[in-house]
């Protein structure tokens, strides 16, 4: 199986599709006629294509290329359809963010069960919310930050800590509170904004990388709809 991260347009016809799989970890492959130039205009040829939305889950067959570059995606198939991460605006933002925080993060290929099994369980758990989602990416951030080995709470008394102390006391609260009442937890969109902002800093810190999501600003901008 994998989590789609990332997909990007190559050349005229073919796709690029950056995922997270099972099997090997991060992996990348060469989606070949997913678009078609017609009066000289291009459109999808492969109808599936939509379904490489981000965080969709999918059984794939892949192939490796004769001259050892990038292996084919030959087939793929949705094992489950995430209808309201297709539909829901929210969600929507939640899981472009989420997506594109793997791709920038998850830099290497090595197989890891217990990450995926997270990342799958996550992935259904934002599908199934039917109230306000407004802090699924903080409760899955804390959690995140602990399978990358920086926990939120080794910063509290450290020399590098970018938490003030409200966002130390809502980061202990996510920390302890089941799924369920972390979501309801109250906070306004900037302190949404705020926080979300001090962890990319705490992650950069010990990735030693500059992490630029671009769906940062559609995230926020959501924010201020609710």
């Amino acid at each position: 199986m994998m989590i789609v991260l990332h997909t990007l347009k190559y050349g005229d016809t073919s796709l690029i599709v950056h995922g997270y799989t099972q099997e090997e970890g991060r992996v990348s492959f060469i989606l070949r006629g997913a678009f078609r130039q017609a009066n000289g205009k291009r459109g999808p040829s492969n109808h599936g294509t939509v379904l490489l939305h981000p965080l969709s889950i999918v059984n794939y067959v892949a192939s490796k290329s004769p001259k050892g570059s990038m292996p084919y995606l030959k087939e793929f198939s949705p094992k489950y359809r995430l209808h309201s991460i297709r539909e829901d605006f929210d969600k929507i933002s939640i899981a472009m963010f989420i997506s594109e925080l793997l791709y920038r993060t998850l830099l290497h290929s090595e197989r890891d069960e217990e990450l995926y099994a997270f990342l799958e369980d996550a992935v259904l758990k934002l599908e199934a919310v039917e109230g306000s989602p407004a802090n699924f990416h903080l409760w899955f951030l804390e959690r995140y930050a602990a399978f990358l080995g920086f926990p939120f709470e080794r910063g509290f008394n450290l020399d590098f800590n970018p938490f003030a102390p409200a966002q130390t006391a809502r980061l202990r609260s996510i920390h302890e509170a089941s799924f369920e009442d972390a979501l309801s937890l109250p906070m306004t969109g900037t302190e949404r904004k705020e926080l979300i902002e001090a962890v990319i800093r705490w992650l950069e810190f010990h990735t030693g990388s500059r992490i630029e999501l671009r769906s940062l600003s559609v995230l926020h901008q959501m924010s201020k709809l609710r």
